[in-house]
C-alpha cells in the first residue's frame, strides 16, 4: 500500500513541479535494497532519467553526468552508495528540468556520515563527515525537499506534503536575456573582427539555446556559411544543435554537424579547431572547463569567436574563465564584450531545488567589500568556528574568488580533511585566508616505495615529489605543511597581507614539527614573485601543462629546521642549470616573463665568466656574429637579473626559447632579423651598463 501511495505521491508532485515551474528533491534512507524497491515503484523511464550509480537498479543504465551536462533530463537519482563525488552530483543536478525530481538512494541520515567518510579519500581525523552533516542538515522544513526514511515510512508521510500551486509557470522564448545574447552573437560576425564575445550565466538560463538560435539567425540571413561549435563533449552543444533545427526545418541534422543549404555548424573538439582552418564564427561552449591556453590558442588564431561560460553552478565555481582568461582578453583584446543571462529558462526563478542547492554547497559564496582599514588580526580556526555559516561562506568565497579551479568537492574537503585554515580578519569580517595541508611522516618502507616509484599513496603530493625525484627518503619521512590555497580579497591585495598568513603559516608549521612549508602552483610571473619575495625556493618544474590553467606546475619550498638538511639549495640551482636546456624540448610554452622570474631566484650574476662577458661586448660592437657569440649570450641570459632590463623577452625569446627570426620579429612588431639583432644588442648594451663591464676588465 505504502508503494502505491508514494508512487501516487511522485506523480502529483510532478504535476505541481510542472504548473509552478519547479524541481524537487527525494532522499530515500534506508537499505539498499529497500532504496531500490521505492525508485522501481516509480515506474521511472530509462530515457527520460540520469542514473547515477555503478550498476543498474530498477531497470535503468547508469550513466556519466560530465558526459550530458547539456542535455535534460525529467529525474536524475544518485546511489550514493557507490557515487561519493559530489562534483558529480551538483553536475547531474543541473540537468532536471522543470517538474523534474532529483532523487537520492543513501543510509539513513544518522548513518550516512559516518558512511560517506569512510568511502571519502579526505584525511580521515573525525569519526563522520562534518561536510555532510551540514548539508543534511537543511533538509528538514526546506521547500520542495522531502526524506523518506526506511524505519519511519508510513502512510501519514504523504499528507498536506505537495506544494501550493502557484500562477502558472509559462517561460517565453527566447527570454530577454537570450535575445541580447543573440544580437551579440551576430555583431561579432558583422562588425570588426578580434572582438571576441563572453557570454556567462550560471546553468539553465540557456545559454548553449542561444548559440543555437544566433546560428540559426546567421544561417537564414546569410551572414556566415561556416560555424564550428566547440566543446569539452558533443553531447554538450546538443541544445543548440536541437535549436537549430527547431529553427531551420528545412537544414539535415547529423550527430555532430547541420547543414542549411550551402551553410554548416560544424562540432569539433578544441584542439582540432587548427590557425589554417578558415571558419567564419567559432563558438567555445563552457569555455571554464578547457584549459586556457587552448582558448588562448584560439583567442590569437579565430578572428571572430564566443565563448560561452558557467561561472556559478553545477561545474565548480568557473573562475579559472575569470582568474585568469580575462586578463589575456583585457591585455590582447581589450575591446572584447561581455554579456550576462541572469533569467532561468529550464525552470522557474524561485525554483526550490535550486535555492537548496546553492544554499547548501554555497554555490554563490561572495566576499563581501572591506569598507574601511580597520586592524588586521590572524588566528587559526578550529573545526567549530564553521558552524557559523558566515565564518565558512566567506572562507570559501575568497577560495573561489582566487582560484580557477574551485569546486563543491573543495567544500568538502575544507570541512572534511586535517587542513589547517588560518585567517586574516577585520572589522568587516575575513579578508584573507590560507589553507595548510599536512604531509610527510610516512613510514620507512612506504617511503622507500615512493622514492622507487611502486606506491603513491594518496595525497602529500609535495613530499612524494621532492622524495622521488631526489631518491631521498626523508622527505617523506620527516613532518612537512603544504600551502594549499593562499587568497586575499581583491580590494586589499600588496598591503602585506598574504605574507603575514604565510608567516603565521609558518610559525604554526615550525610549532607542529614541520622540517619544512611548500607549495605547489600553476607558475606564473607573479606568484612566482610573490613566494621568491618571501624567500622559498623554486625547486622543481613539472613537465606538463595544468589542463585548467594551461601553466606549468612549479614546487617552492623553505626549510625551517636547521637541524634537518633539506638540500634546497642545491636543488634549486640544479633547476636553474638545467632550465636552459628544457626549455625548448619540455617547457617551450612556459611564459617568457614566468621563466624569468624562476631563473633570477638564483642572482647569479657573479659567476659570469670574463669571456663571455667579453664576446658580450664585441658582439654589441658588431665584431662577432650572432651564431659566434650565442653560447656566451645564453649563459648570461641565465646568469643576470632581467627583470632590471627593457625588453628582456625578446632575447629570452631568441636564445632560450630558440624562437626563428622571422617568429621573434612579427612578435614583437619588427621589420626582421636585422631589427631583431639590433634590440638584442640595445639589451646586452643595458646588462654591460648595469654590470658596469668594460674592455679594461
Amino acid at each position: 500500500m505504502i508503494h502505491a501511495e508514494l508512487c501516487g505521491f511522485v506523480q502529483q508532485l510532478g504535476l505541481v513541479g510542472k504548473h509552478n515551474g519547479h524541481r524537487y528533491l527525494l532522499f530515500f534512507g534506508g537499505e539498499p535494497s529497500w532504496g531500490e524497491t521505492q525508485l522501481g515503484s516509480l515506474g521511472l523511464g530509462n530515457e527520460e532519467c540520469l542514473l547515477l550509480a555503478d550498476k543498474a537498479i530498477a531497470g535503468l543504465s547508469p550513466k556519466c553526468a560530465k558526459q550530458h551536462l547539456g542535455r535534460e533530463f525529467s529525474a536524475v537519482i544518485i546511489d550514493a552508495y557507490s557515487v561519493q563525488s559530489v562534483d558529480e552530483w551538483l553536475a547531474a543536478a543541473g540537468t532536471v528540468l522543470a517538474g523534474g525530481l532529483l532523487i537520492f538512494l543513501c543510509p539513513e541520515f544518522d548513518q550516512w556520515p559516518r558512511y560517506f567518510l569512510s568511502k571519502s579519500d579526505a584525511a580521515q581525523d573525525a569519526a563522520e563527515s562534518f561536510f555532510l552533516k551540514r548539508i543534511l542538515s537543511k533538509v528538514a522544513d526546506r521547500l520542495g525537499v522531502y526524506e523518506f526514511s526506511q524505519r519511519s515510512l508510513a502512510s501519514s508521510a504523504f499528507r498536506s506534503q505537495l506544494p501550493a500551486l502557484l500562477q502558472p509557470w509559462q517561460p517565453s522564448l527566447p527570454t530577454p536575456d537570450q535575445r541580447a545574447a543573440v544580437d551579440a552573437i551576430i555583431r561579432v560576425v558583422s562588425g570588426r573582427a578580434k572582438r571576441p564575445l563572453v557570454i556567462r550565466s550560471d546553468r539553465g538560463r540557456g545559454k548553449t539555446s542561444s548559440l543555437g538560435i544566433a546560428v540559426a539567425d546567421l544561417f537564414q540571413n546569410r551572414l556566415c556559411l561556416r560555424v564550428a561549435i566547440t566543446a569539452p563533449n558533443v553531447g554538450a552543444v546538443e541544445a543548440a544543435f536541437r535549436q537549430v533545427q527547431l529553427l531551420l526545418p528545412d537544414g539535415e541534422l547529423s550527430e555532430d554537424a547541420f547543414h542549411f543549404h550551402d551553410c554548416e555548424l560544424i562540432f569539433l573538439p578544441a584542439t582540432e579547431l587548427g590557425a589554417t582552418a578558415h571558419w567564419d564564427l567559432v563558438l567555445v561552449d563552457e569555455a571554464a572547463t578547457l584549459p586556457v591556453g587552448i582558448l588562448h590558442e584560439l583567442l590569437q588564431t579565430q578572428p571572430r569567436i564566443v565563448f560561452s561560460t558557467t561561472v556559478h553552478g553545477y561545474e565548480g565555481s568557473g573562475r579559472g574563465f575569470d582568474t585568469r582568461f580575462k586578463d589575456i582578453l583585457d591585455r590582447e583584446r581589450p575591446q572584447w564584450r561581455r554579456v550576462e543571462l541572469r533569467e532561468p529558462v529550464r525552470w522557474a526563478g524561485d525554483d526550490p531545488l535550486e535555492r537548496w542547492l546553492y544554499e547548501a554547497f554555497l554555490l554563490r559564496a561572495e566576499v563581501s567589500t572591506p569598507r574601511d582599514s580597520s586592524p588586521v588580526q590572524l588566528r587559526v580556526l578550529k573545526r567549530d568556528d564553521f558552524l557559523q555559516e558566515a565564518i565558512l561562506s566567506q572562507v570559501f568565497g575568497l577560495l573561489v574568488q582566487a582560484h580557477y579551479q574551485t569546486s563543491p568537492r573543495d567544500l568538502q574537503y575544507l570541512l572534511d580533511s586535517s587542513c589547517v585554515v588560518i585567517v586574516a580578519e577585520s572589522d568587516d569580517g575575513v579578508i584573507g585566508v590560507c589553507q595548510l595541508l599536512p604531509e610527510g611522516g610516512l613510514s620507512d618502507d612506504l617511503s622507500a616505495a615512493v622514492v622507487s616509484g611502486q606506491r603513491r599513496p594518496r595525497g602529500h603530493l609535495v613530499a612524494q615529489r621532492l622524495a622521488h625525484i631526489n631518491a631521498e627518503a626523508v622527505y617523506a619521512r620527516c613532518v612537512s605543511f603544504r600551502v594549499n590555497r593562499i587568497a586575499v580579497v581583491a580590494e586589499l591585495r600588496r598591503q602585506g597581507i598574504a605574507g603575514s598568513l604565510l608567516a603565521a603559516a609558518e610559525e604554526h608549521s615550525r610549532r607542529m614539527g614541520g622540517a619544512y612549508l611548500s607549495s605547489s602552483f600553476a607558475a606564473s610571473a607573479e606568484v612566482v614573485q610573490f613566494w621568491l619575495r618571501n624567500d622559498f625556493l623554486p625547486l622543481w618544474l613539472g613537465s606538463r601543462r595544468d589542463t585548467s590553467s594551461g601553466a606549468y606546475s612549479l614546487i617552492v619550498a623553505k626549510a625551517l629546521q636547521s637541524s634537518v638538511d633539506m638540500n634546497f639549495n642545491q636543488m634549486q640551482q640544479r633547476l636553474l642549470d638545467d632550465l636552459p636546456l628544457t626549455v625548448r624540448h619540455v617547457h617551450s610554452k612556459i611564459c617568457a616573463d614566468t621563466l624569468v622570474q624562476i631563473l633570477v631566484s638564483g642572482s647569479r650574476h657573479n659567476e659570469m665568466s670574463t669571456v663571455d662577458l667579453r664576446q658580450m661586448q664585441r658582439y654589441c660592437n658588431a665584431e662577432l656574429i650572432f651564431e659566434q657569440v650565442a653560447a656566451s649570450l645564453m649563459r648570461i641570459c641565465c646568469g643576470v637579473d632581467l627583470r632590471a632590463i627593457s625588453g628582456a623577452e625578446l632575447a629570452v625569446s631568441v636564445l632560450l626559447f630558440s624562437e626563428s627570426w622571422a617568429s621573434v620579429a612579427a612578435k614583437y612588431q619588427l621589420s626582421g632579423r636585422a631589427a631583431v639583432e639590433q634590440k638584442l644588442r640595445n639589451i646586452f648594451n643595458e646588462i654591460g651598463a648595469i654590470y658596469e663591464f668594460t674592455e679594461a676588465q
